[in-house]
């Protein structure tokens, strides 16, 4: 398609940054409307993908050539047992093939990929005018407007752009909450049992799962010693109990998550004397150590499609999985590379949407199937490992 388009980008995370870099490198006028004042904020958070995938985006120069992450190809499920109580008895070993990285390292990856002058901070898209039209205008927080030729809403699962476009959709709360922190590798007694692997661990009589693993420290280092332990606990709580879980250490409610200082002290003890009843030694001491941990409410949404007219969504604007799919903020990546291949393809704009939608939509139906199947496996009906066998666990 020789036509070049102004795109107006609402979110300036992950999913809108990488929208920018495709767009702007096909030659489109882009700009990114994030509305925090300030930077995104790093908090240590470990994330994992498929190896093929983090090799396209090498490939595609999404991500430098030396960007740090560790490749692992071991996924032991554990679950603490009597006579193996420390380090727990595993059950098999499944062999995974699983690049584990950093968000903050690949937000400011590509964050330095997309120019200042595209990327307008401290300004909200407040809604979208002649949205049923071939050229929406978006309404920002500063009083102008802007008419643009497609609007890309990469601004997470609250989304406002799918709020505009399928009004009767909701977010559905799945139960259960996941609650993660980071400790300095400095701080273990002993680093082995995560050197080369990817532990999922039952909880003893609870259901849920913790996984944890290394990712890279403080300015990118993959040193011994130097490392960041993350972890992710799947934790239920109910419904009527969610309000309460999100009250903050200064009495605010919450809604969306609570973030690393702000969880209640009694409630993170809480937890972490819970872990320490339910998993082996060696792993809850990880967590007990861990300090400032945070967590969120876990959400899912199936849409039924992925763009009206001239407005697209993206990442968790669209459909929102649950985590154990992988899909997490690589499916907003995805997104934004598969359109821009699309509008380079098609003979037109309209041509590329129905296209690039069908696909997304399809694809994310899939994710949320899957999604719920893994959920019930490893939440609702999750086994003991440490009573199972290496033949039944891989059956």
């Amino acid at each position: 398609m020789n036509q070049k388009l102004t795109v107006g980008i609402v979110g300036g995370s992950i999913t809108g940054c990488s929208a920018a870099i495709e767009f702007s490198r096909a030659g489109h006028q882009v700009t990114v409307y994030e509305r925090s004042p300030h930077g995104l904020k790093e908090r240590g958070a470990g994330i994992g993908t498929p190896e093929t995938m983090f090799q396209k985006l090498v490939a595609r120069d999404l991500l430098d050539a030396d960007f740090p992450y560790f490749s692992l190809a071991s996924m032991p499920f554990l679950g603490r047992s009597t006579g193996a109580d420390r380090y727990g008895k595993s059950a098999w070993n499944m062999p995974v093939s699983l690049a584990l990285l950093k968000w903050g390292d690949l937000y400011n990856n590509l964050r330095k990929r997309v120019p200042d002058e595209v990327y307008r901070q401290d300004i909200e898209v407040m809604g979208v005018e002649d949205h049923q039209s071939r050229s929406p205008e978006l309404v920002l927080s500063d009083g102008s407007t802007q008419t643009v030729d497609l609007v890309i809403f990469a601004d997470g699962y609250r989304s406002l752009g799918r709020e505009l476009l399928f009004p009767g959709t909701q977010l559905k709360y799945r139960g259960y909450v996941l609650w993660r922190g980071v400790l300095e590798e400095g701080l273990l007694e002993d680093s082995g049992p995560l050197e080369t692997n990817i532990p999922r661990i039952s909880y003893k009589g609870l259901s849920g799962h913790l996984v944890i693993y290394f990712v890279p420290g403080k300015g990118g280092s993959v040193d011994p010693g130097r490392r960041l332990v993350n972890w992710a606990a799947y934790i239920p709580v109910e419904e009527v109990d969610l309000p309460a879980f999100l009250v903050d250490v200064e009495g605010r409610q919450r809604t969306g998550s609570i973030p690393p200082g702000a969880m209640r002290p009694e409630e993170e003890n809480r937890l972490k004397t819970l872990m320490g009843e339910h998993l082996p030694g060696y792993y809850a001491q990880i967590i007990r150590d861990s300090q400032d941990t945070f967590a969120q409410p876990i959400y899912s949404i199936d849409m039924p499609a992925y763009y009206q007219n001239r407005i697209c969504l993206m990442g968790d604007a669209g459909t929102v999985a649950p985590p154990f799919t992988g899909s997490g903020v690589f499916k907003g990546v995805n997104n934004a590379v598969d359109l821009a291949d699309e509008l380079a393809a098609a003979s037109t704009v309209d041509e590329a949407l129905q296209k690039w939608g069908a696909a997304q939509t399809s694809t994310g139906h899939r994710l949320a199937v899957l999604g719920d199947q893994m959920e019930k496996a490893w939440i609702w009906s999750a086994p003991d490992f440490s009573e199972m066998d290496a033949e039944t666990t891989e059956r």
